[in-house]
């Protein structure tokens, strides 16, 4: 994976690559993926996963290389659909447990 470009916007405003992530298990099935600001240290969350948003990104990866191998245009077409609809189905799972994360946090 190629370095992300990324800027500290809640403390120092230093702009930074982000070359590795950092994975912390919360409670129960819980991951939180993360980097910190090599300035400051600010912290900025990328995401949370438990078991099912992880089987749908193992699901997505697997169509992924598939992908690379077909040569016929409709199952080309037909697996895109698929991985879009993993994608969709990924993305609304970990906003739910970003959602309820945040909430426990505030409480």
């Amino acid at each position: 994976m190629e370095p992300i470009y990324a800027r500290c916007d809640k403390s120092c405003n230093q702009s930074f690559y982000v070359k590795h992530f950092k994975e912390d298990k919360l409670h129960n099935t819980l991951e939180k993926t993360y980097f910190n600001c090599p300035n400051c240290g600010q912290e900025y969350v990328c995401f949370y996963t438990d078991e099912e948003a992880r089987k749908l990104q193992k699901k997505q990866r697997e169509l992924q290389r598939k992908l690379k191998w077909l040569t016929d245009d409709a199952e080309v077409k037909e697996l895109l659909k698929e991985l879009d609809k993993l994608r969709a189905a990924t993305k609304e799972r970990m906003d739910a447990i970003k959602q309820k994360v945040e909430q426990q946090h505030e409480q």
